[in-house]
């Protein structure tokens, strides 16, 4: 059941219904039921097992950690903080089983064969549970938050089984803490009317991104990848498959956020106009938010807290200064915190040299080449603040962007390199018109225009509020002509696969 599908949305307004009928009281329950309902015809029934142990693993954790830090029991063993970490290794492992095995059993053949073995692993028929990539981060955040004192542990099984399998973010994410949707999540409460439109207009702007944008740009990329062609076609389709990818994802986020404000749920944002973003640390900062949330807490702070690193970082400060110090320990910190990124995309190289490679650009082209930055800047009179300066910041780091996500397009480390040595060969431009027709390539550009208005809107303001100010016709023709174009523009028919959300398959 596509979250794009009428299915889907038939679905919505039934568990909508029911949610207003039910007493507020018990209205989580209803979110429960429909939770389990949509894991069970989405996922597997058989794989639910996975993931209610995994539940059971995180909220039996918590409650015994809490307990053990309430009562402070003085003993030579951090028993809580033993069972914090094999409650965390439980869902690491969990996650790298059905995600990673066979990234690292074919890694092992190699090493064999480097070594002269003949003997061969064989790959796995995994399936992975539905969400494990997204539900996973937040039990991990959870077990750590209730140990470390951020929140109380809940401790009504339901109530947190809803947590862990709650619907709308089952397929792509956000991720989300326990802290930030649990006053939500149990009270009970309704969207209002404006509330209600809101979540409706949220959903419809998130269908538009998906359906008009992103599944029109698939198949052009596609065929430029696949296809006989060079030059600035090759890089056209690498910026192609960024855009795509970006109208693909926040749109789904869109869908996402909408369907549970109708609920009175409000979900953490996962981008903030990334193609605003002047360089690449902020693009990180606007892209995946909840993501990159997650791993410098979890991942990057733990690091630079280890006395191990503390040591080396106090060495480096004698030998190359405070600055350079503190700044070599950071790179350090952020390195593994890459790392995991790129193990989490997925099980493949292309996904770790992807990651690497942003990371790579944005320490070289942000800090250790930022003083010559400036120096030219300087020496041009170049002002920073005008708008062509912003813009080619912007340009510029889209580009980056791009380049180093087009590897994730690849279905090798080898085929990622083939496409760039493509890039270096003469090619017509206009070889790309046959690729779509023309209502399809004055759709594209239309609908880039829409988006980056609104993304510019937002800037100043938000854009539904500005909207919903306006006076009653103008804002049903605006509704309107997004409905329509969703239903006569969006990409359907037959072999169309509308569950295929990019983010979906992380």
């Amino acid at each position: 059941m596509a979250i794009t599908s009428l299915k889907f949305f038939a679905f919505l307004a039934v568990i909508y219904l029911l949610y207003c009928l039910v007493p507020r009281q018990k209205r989580w329950f209803v979110l429960l039921g429909a939770s389990l309902f949509f894991y069970v015809v989405c996922g597997s029934l058989r794989l639910f097992v996975v993931t209610l142990l995994q539940i059971l693993v995180a909220y039996g954790a918590a409650i015994r950690t809490d307990k053990q830090q309430r009562e402070g029991v003085s003993t030579k063993i951090n028993t809580a903080g033993i069972l914090t970490c094999l409650a965390v290794l439980f869902q690491i492992g969990a996650l790298l089983y059905y995600k990673e095995m066979n990234f690292f059993v074919t890694n092992g053949n190699i090493l064999l064969h480097l070594l002269g073995k003949e003997s061969t692993l064989f790959l796995w028929q995994i399936v992975a549970p539905l969400g494990i990539s997204y539900y996973t981060l937040s039990y991990i955040a959870y077990i750590l938050d209730v140990y470390w004192g951020v929140v109380s542990p809940q401790r009504n099984f339901l109530k947190f089984c809803l947590f862990g399998i709650y619907f709308p973010i089952m397929i792509s994410g956000p991720i989300t803490r326990y802290q930030e949707i649990e006053q939500d999540l149990y009270a009970g409460n309704r969207a209002d009317y404006q509330g209600f439109c809101f979540g409706l207009q949220r959903i419809l702007w998130g269908l538009f991104k998906k359906l008009v944008i992103a599944d029109h740009m698939a198949p052009i990329v596609q065929e430029i990848w696949s296809g006989d062609f060079y030059g600035w076609c090759v890089l056209i389709g690498v910026l192609g498959y960024a855009w795509q990818l970006y109208m693909d994802f926040s749109g789904c986020m869109d869908v996402v956020l909408g369907a549970s404000e109708l609920f009175g749920i409000r979900l953490p944002e996962n981008f903030n106009t990334p193609l605003y973003a002047t360089s690449l640390s902020e693009y990180w900062r606007r892209w995946h938010i909840t993501l990159g949330a997650w791993v410098k807490d979890y991942v990057m702070y733990p690091i630079l807290k280890t006395k191990g690193l503390q040591t080396r970082a106090k060495k480096w400060k004698k030998k190359y200064g405070k600055k350079m110090g503190k700044k070599m320990t950071t790179w350090i910190g952020l390195f593994f915190t890459w790392l995991v990124v790129g193990l989490w995309h997925g099980g493949a190289w292309t996904f770790v040299f992807g990651s690497g490679l942003f990371f790579f650009l944005m320490i070289v082209g942000g800090q250790i080449l930022e003083p010559i930055g400036k120096w030219c800047i300087e020496k041009m009179h170049i002002p920073t603040q005008s708008f062509g300066w912003k813009l080619w910041q912007r340009i510029r780091t889209f580009v980056l962007f791009s380049a180093s996500i087009s590897f994730s397009w690849s279905a090798s480390m080898k085929d990622g390199f083939r496409m760039w040595a493509r890039c270096f060969k003469p090619t017509n431009l206009s070889s790309l018109l046959p690729l779509a027709s023309r209502a399809d390539w004055f759709l594209l550009v239309i609908g880039a225009v829409i988006v980056w208005l609104i993304s510019y809107g937002k800037q100043k303001e938000d854009v539904r509020m500005y909207v919903a100010k306006k006076a009653l016709p103008v804002r049903w023709i605006l509704y309107l002509v997004l409905l329509f174009a969703v239903l006569i523009c969006g990409v359907y028919g037959p072999g169309y696969d509308a569950s295929s959300f990019i983010y979906g398959q992380f």
